[in-house]
């Protein structure tokens, strides 16, 4: 057999890495893997499916697979319930996992996993509905999956399989080449436009948003908007009171000023569009769901006595298509307040001479705020029934109570 025919056979072997893959299982099968501290027990999962998937895709090019593990947390005040490992694909977070020391705590694990995963949005993940993680303690490896619209949810996609036995790390490389299938599908299915994990967005107002996995780091400029500094005790004090609202964006931690003023948020979505660039609402019904939303929202915050003050689409978001939450809290004042320019800012850019009510914003000027959002451009057709809504709350006839049981919210 010449040089030639040798070529033939031997370069799509090279190529193909197989020599460095069977390589890389034979090291995994045959060397020790001692019990150890947190860190070694990480570094022994990540040789064994972490590393493995890395590998494939140095072939295949398709995921770009980025691995953390507990990055970041020494800034985050939420750091105790951010997940041990993060794996990304395009940015979005595909792949988690917790680890416990102990041995015997792998139920605890998948506890504290389902507790610290909990709904993610479709902003990072399109139409993936299920997230593959693991749970780890000791030694014991157990495979499973999230589904996206339910917490609590968690299916057994593995039985539990040891890494010091070469049977477990056998059957968990044999896993990580399943992942990495699966990973390759759910990549399609993510959105063009997903927003990057730990991005930070930044605005004029001198508000910094940090995108997490399911909540946002909000920090504020003081110098930009001096005025929280008077009103921290009064936006706390709201937060506190709204947290259960569903309909509400919530704090997690905070808010606090240190440096900047800093909340920690939840749920992350989609924000919405002005009717110049398009409101992202695609039917009627959506339309109506969250109209119904925002009252459902006001309704909370009236009930805790405050008012928002900047209802404009920007300021809501999409969690799905029929649960929308208000956001932008900083601009919410006591319910009933005489405005004082100098106390609460200038006028906002949505008001209209008829939005205050002898100089107080009332609950009846928020819900004129959300007659003018049905009014903007590019939204569905309202309808008679619609149209004369969206009067009666710009005319400030109708109470809140009046307009969640308005007909043309039933209809």
């Amino acid at each position: 057999m010449g040089n030639k025919d040798m070529e033939f056979y031997l370069a799509p072997v090279s190529k193909s890495g197989a020599l460095r893959f069977s390589s890389a299982i034979h090291t995994l099968l045959c060397k020790q893997f001692p019990a150890g501290t947190d860190m070694v027990q990480a570094g022994q999962f990540d040789q064994l499916v972490c590393e493995i998937m890395e590998l494939l895709d140095q072939y295949t090019g398709k995921l770009r697979l980025k691995r953390k593990r507990n990055q970041g947390e020494a800034s985050l005040t939420l750091m105790a319930r951010r997940p041990d490992l993060c794996v990304l694909v395009r940015n979005a977070l595909l792949f988690k996992g917790e680890d416990q020391v102990e041995e015997g705590k792998l139920d605890q694990a998948v506890v504290e996993l389902k507790q610290k995963m909990r709904r993610w949005s479709q902003s990072y993940h399109g139409q993936v509905e299920f997230l593959l993680c693991y749970a780890m303690a000791g030694g014991d490896v157990r495979i499973c999956m999230l589904h996206r619209d339910d917490p609590n949810s968690c299916h057994f996609l593995s039985g539990d399989h040891n890494i010091h036995e070469m049977r477990g790390r056998l059957q968990l490389i044999r896993i990580a080449v399943l992942l990495h299938r699966i990973l390759t599908i759910q990549q399609t299915q993510l959105p063009s436009d997903a927003v990057p994990l730990g991005s930070e967005m930044k605005f004029a107002s001198g508000t910094t948003i940090t995108v997490m996995e399911d909540y946002i780091i909000k920090r504020v400029d003081l110098g930009k908007q001096p005025h929280l500094v008077d009103k921290l005790a009064m936006l706390q004090k709201m937060y506190k009171a709204t947290k259960a609202s569903k309909h509400l964006i919530r704090s997690e931690e905070g808010p606090h000023i240190r440096t900047r003023y800093t909340v920690i948020l939840s749920p992350f979505g989609d924000q919405l569009e002005s009717g110049s660039v398009g409101v992202s609402i695609t039917s009627l019904a959506q339309l109506q769901a969250a109209i119904r939303c925002i009252l459902l929202a006001l309704k909370d915050l009236h009930a805790a006595a405050f008012a928002h003050t900047d209802i404009r689409w920007p300021n809501v978001i999409k969690c799905s298509n029929s649960v929308f939450c208000l956001i932008d809290l900083e601009t919410a004042v006591k319910l009933g307040c005489k405005w004082n320019a100098t106390k609460h800012g200038p006028h906002r850019n949505a008001w209209t001479e008829n939005t205050l009510t002898r100089g107080r914003y009332t609950a009846e000027s928020d819900l004129a705020l959300v007659g003018q959002l049905l009014i903007e451009p590019g939204l569905p057709p309202l309808g008679e029934l619609g149209s004369l809504f969206a009067e009666e709350l710009m005319a400030k006839s109708l109470s809140l109570q009046d307009a969640l049981h308005h007909v043309w919210l039933q209809s």
